[in-house]
């Protein structure tokens, strides 16, 4: 199955979760998926994964040249300390 990767704006936000997380709707239903955050000069600098409305999963920060620059697991509103990194904007571990 296809993983959706909707845009920020053309999702519905539902609330905030215990922790102060939004909470997404696509379509009227839970969304699962990516949430992809542009910036208004058109360059993606945010992905976050979403299941059944809620974040979980990795979020993905990018420089502006398209370079990963930081990724992150997150679990329950709680960020995993052994999985990720941070890069600079050559693509060199931070």
């Amino acid at each position: 199955m296809k993983t959706l990767r909707i845009k920020y704006e053309n999702l519905e936000h539902a609330g905030f979760d215990g922790g102060g997380t939004e909470i997404l709707h696509h379509q009227g239903k839970p969304f699962t998926g990516i949430c992809l955050i542009y910036e208004d000069a058109g360059w993606l600098s945010l992905e976050k994964e979403f299941q059944d409305g809620y974040q979980e999963g990795w979020v993905r920060l990018y420089y502006e040249n398209g370079q990963l620059e930081e990724e992150y697991f997150m679990h329950n509103n709680i960020m995993d300390p052994d999985l990720g990194g941070a890069w600079d904007e050559e693509g060199n571990p931070r």
